[in-house]
This record gives C-alpha cells, structure tokens and sequence, in this order.
C-alpha cells in the first residue's frame, strides 16, 4: 500500500492548521506571487478572474520543469495563457472592450495583471428567427438579463430550446445565437435563430447484443410507447439508465437520419454486455478488533432480470458471519425492490457471546429522487451468553422494521457534498418468550460541505439518537441494546467499551447519542488526510441524556483507488480513560468512516 507519510504528513500541517498554503505550493514546492486589478463595483466578475487564475496556476505550475532553460519558456507560456484566459472571461461577463497590461515581478513566477475592465455591456434587444419562435421566449428570464455575458445568452438559449420541444416532436432542433455589438451605447442585439427538422413519433424498438439480458426486462426500463412523441431526451435517458444498471459496457442507440414518410422514428438499441458475475476480497485491521477479512461473491443478473445475489462471508477474531442477499428490482412497480436476506453469526465480545441465524424479507421503494422508504419483517434465533451474570437465554425474535431516508450525497463512498439522513423503528416480540416485547427507534444524519476547489477540502459531520423502549434492559436481549465504541464508531476506544459496564464488562443501554466531525483534504489524486473528533454517551434510561460523553481525536491518512479511499486512522481517548487498556487505537478499512 503505497502511503507517502511523510510528504502527505508535510501537506497536511501546511493544509489544515496554517491555511497559508495554496494547492500549487504543496504539489511541486514553487511558489507563484501572481495578481490581478480588481473591479469593486463588480465583486462577482472579479472573483470569478480570480477562480480562472488559480485555476490555471494549479494545473500549470505541476509540469514545471527543474531546468531554468526550460522554466524561462514555460513560465512565459503560463503567462501567456493567463492572458488569454483572462480576456475570455472578460469577454464572457460582458467587458468587450476590456485590456490587460502585464508587469512581471521581480521574482520568479510573479506579476501583476493591469486590467481596465471599461464599460460593462447590455442587451439592447432580442430577436428570433423564424419569428413563429418567439412565444417560446421566457420573458421573465428576458427581463431580468439585462447584462450582455455569456450566461445569461446561453441561459436563454437552453430554455428557448426546452419550450420549442415541450410543444412539438422536432426529430432535429438546433438554436444557435449571434450577436451583434454597439460600440458607442455599449449594448448588443442578441439574436437567436432556429433550424427545426421534421416532426416525428417513436416507432418500433428493437434490441441486439443483449445475450442474457431478458427483452421484457429491458423493455420496462422504456420511458416512451410506440407512438409517443419523439423526444431526443428520452432516448438519451435510456441510454443513461442501462449504463448506470451495470449490466452492460456499451449501450449504443441507432437512429434514422429522418423520420419515415409517415413520422415514424424506429429505434435500435445495440447492446454489449458485461461480466456479471464478480469476486471481491477486502481486509481491515482495528487495534482493539485484530485483523479482519472480508470474501464475497456476487451475480448481477441472476435470473435475467437484474436480480442480484450476494455472498460475503466476514472473519475476525471478534465476528464471523456468512450473509446471503437477493434483490429482484421493479418488484411489481419500477421504483420498487424487493430484498430476502439470511445469515448466520457468531460473535465473541466482552459483553456477551452470541451464535445464531437470521432470515428476513423487506420491500424498499424510491419516493421520488432524493427519498426511499423500506417495509420488512426479521426472524432471528439466538443463543446468547451474556458475560456479566454468567447467564444463557436463546431468543426467537420476530420484529417489523420499518426505515425511510433522505439521502443527496454525490458518491455513497467518498462524498463531498450532500446529506444522508435517515429514521429506523422496529418492534421486537420474542416468539419464545425470554424477552419482552420492546421497539427501537433510531435517527441518524450526515452532511458534506465542499471548502475548497474541485473539493478538495471537505468538512464532515454525522449525528445520531437512540433510543429502546417498552422494557427494562435486563428484558432485553444483549445484542439490541446501544454500544459505543470502536472504527465504527467512537474512535480511540475499545469496541463497546463506552457506556455502562458491570466488572469491567459492558453493558450497554437503552440510548444513544453520538456525533462525528472530521475535516478531510486531498492533496493529489491519491493521498490526502484528516483530522476528527468522536463522541458519545450510551444510558440505561430510555430517553438519550445529554451526559458523561466519552471523547476521542485524531488523524488519519488516506489512499484514493478507483474503488474508494483505503483508511488508516489513529485516535486517543480526551476522556473516561480510566481503564483503558491502551491510550490509543488505529484503524485500517476501505471506505471513509461515514
């Protein structure tokens, strides 16, 4: 695993406590001392010269060569694209008339842009062709563009293009815009102009190449019928929907060059598909846990339909588990998944042993973009020892759970933006009668918040409650009560080693609170780092409390592959180390710790 610790680490202080640094600096220990003239009656366009110049000094200043013959070529290269860069953008926020006068410093890769951004223009009139188009024109959107810059135009374009499709079955629409400069008012005259083909209606679709892949499951995925008006939206949104499915490499679409004499547009969707069946290997290494495998097996296709079978089988010395998935999607509705699962468990912790079997089946449906919600039903049976009164009780819990969540983030693995949040309750009753009846309810949240350019610095955060109700915690059995403690969760403590405990066993409780807050950089492609603080307080009442929080901090490094980052984390108890075994713990998994 080729971590870089100490140039990584360098970064990292430079990065994180100083903030003095730039990004350029960090990569290739050259420093720039380059400026520009701002406009303070336009703070905006000003900005946005300032994000092109670091922009192109973060990617220009890496290939610098170490020899001063070349490095005198280059460094009037880089400013040579500074300037056109720069007048591009000016050009595009409605300075036509604008100049850049460069003086170079006296140091190397230093100067300063001399920019007179002259008078700003403004549109002065708009004008369609053929007119017939012009009721397509949003005139709000008219109204309120009375800059003459590049977005506003191209904002207008996107939206004329839109409306015209909304009322006609154009096979072909092409708008296109000039536009025509008043030196002495400073104004333009923006005229679009469109070339509309002839109308048409979907056709005939045909599949090729789709092997294993049923037709009747890829003729649902369809969002048009035969008839329909043609709409070049809808073909490419299908194309993006087999792809992102992961059951084939190439989805080509094939196209007439005109509608057949009565509108017709057949479709032809060439198909290649992809190895659907997939081995996978992981490991982690916890201080506190030892070391970990992970071995799955996997077939995206199982019954030509997209099923999906999972195996993975988990080792460490604390847990050993085998799980089998089925997920068979547009399970009587498109948006809906139906999901059977089953394990079998062993676990060896210093709160109680546990061997067992788990069988469930749950239906999972998307409520629009961003919202999913699942229903469900679990039977597990269990022998449970638990470690503090040397007892052994066997369960047959029977529970419902229900979930439904809220989730934005832009990559489930490694995000930099976005929110996840999500709210769980479930009924327990014990089919054999040791346990009483109880219910469980838990919330939980995460948010990204991007600081830095292309998101390289990334500001973290997660919370959650708990809480169990209905029955003492002697009543319930020891793996549903709350523990804290471990990678997955209060870092720099033992696994379940925060909470109540009874000699020097954990107990666990009927709360929960926890928090995480991390702040991660990216220096390269592959290397970044971060530093966290955990928490949280596990009680035996019902009702999460706002006390004895158990704190842990610490740093960590990460390796970024094309399958998610490798993390390795080391933590210290701030408080409650009474008892502690070690004053530390590290961590080594794939994936962010959320």
């Amino acid at each position: 695993m080729p971590f870089k610790t100490g140039r990584s680490l360098l970064a990292f202080v430079c990065l994180l406590p100083l903030g003095a640094c730039s990004i350029a600096d960090i990569l290739t220990d050259v420093k720039t001392d380059y400026s520009l003239t701002r406009n303070e009656d336009d703070k905006i366009s000003s900005d946005y010269l300032q994000t092109i110049l670091n922009e192109i000094l973060k990617e220009k200043v890496k290939t610098l060569s170490k020899d001063k013959d070349n490095r005198s070529r280059e460094e009037e290269y880089i400013e040579e694209t500074i300037h056109a860069d720069l007048l591009k953008a000016l050009y595009a926020k409605g300075y036509y008339n604008a100049k850049i006068r460069f003086s170079r410093g006296q140091k190397e890769l230093s100067g300063k842009y001399n920019i007179d951004y002259g008078q700003q223009f403004h549109i002065s009139s708009i004008a369609l062709s053929p007119k017939e188009y012009i009721k397509n024109l949003d005139e709000q959107q008219i109204k309120s563009a009375m800059i003459l810059d590049a977005e506003s135009v191209l904002a207008m374009q996107s939206t004329l293009s839109q409306n015209i499709r909304k009322d006609s079955c154009y096979f072909s629409l092409d708008v296109t815009n000039e536009v025509y400069l008043d030196q002495k008012e400073h104004k333009g005259q923006v005229n679009f102009r469109v070339d509309a083909g002839r109308q048409g209606h979907f056709g005939n679709t045909v599949f090729k190449g789709n092997g294993s892949v049923k037709e009747e499951y890829l003729r649902k995925l369809v969002p048009w019928k035969e008839g329909d008006c043609f709409r070049r939206k809808k073909v490419e949104s299908y194309k993006t929907t087999l792809l992102q499915g992961g059951l084939f490499s190439r989805v080509q679409i094939q196209l007439p060059e005109t509608p057949d004499k009565d509108g017709t547009v057949p479709v032809t969707i060439d198909l290649r598909e992809r190895a659907q069946r997939s081995v996978s290997a992981g490991f982690t290494y916890y201080s506190d846990e030892g070391l970990g495998t992970v071995l799955g097996w996997e077939h995206r296709n199982f019954l030509g339909s997209a099923e999906k079978l999972e195996t993975a089988l988990n080792f460490s010395s604390l847990k050993q588990s085998l799980d089998l998935n089925f997920n068979k999607p547009y399970f009587l509705r498109k948006n809906q998944t139906l999901s059977l699962t089953s394990s079998l468990i062993r676990q060896n912790t210093d709160a109680y042993d546990e061997v067992g079997g788990k069988v469930g089946t749950s239906v999972h449906r998307n409520i629009g973009r961003y919202v999913s919600a699942s229903t469900g039903i679990d039977l597990s049976v269990t022998r449970i020892d638990n470690k503090t009164d040397d007892s052994t009780n066997t369960y047959g819990l029977l529970s419902a759970p229900q979930t439904i969540s809220y989730d934005t983030r832009d990559n489930k693995l490694d995000p930099h933006k976005g929110w996840n949040l999500s709210t769980a309750a479930e009924p327990f009753f014990d089919a054999l009668g040791e346990s009483d009846p109880f219910f469980k309810m838990q919330f939980s949240g995460s948010g990204y918040l991007s600081l830095g350019t292309n998101a390289d610095i990334v500001l973290a955060g997660k919370a959650g409650l708990g809480s169990l109700w209905g029955a003492n915690l002697e009543g319930i059995p020891a793996t549903e009560h709350f523990y804290a403690g471990g990678g997955g969760s209060v870092r720099g403590y033992s696994y379940q080693d925060v909470g109540p405990q009874e000699n020097g066993d954990p107990v666990g409780g009927r709360s929960l609170i926890d928090f995480s807050v991390e702040l991660r950089s990216k220096f390269t492609d592959t290397i970044g780092a971060i530093i966290f603080v955990d928490g949280a307080s596990v009680t035996a009442e019902s009702s999460p409390q706002f006390r004895n929080f158990a704190i842990g901090s610490g740093v960590g490094f990460r390796y970024y592959t094309g399958f998610g980052p490798i993390r390795f984390d080391i933590a210290t108890p701030l408080t409650q180390k009474e008892g502690l075994d070690q004053s530390y713990q590290f961590y080594i998994s794939i994936g962010q710790a959320f």
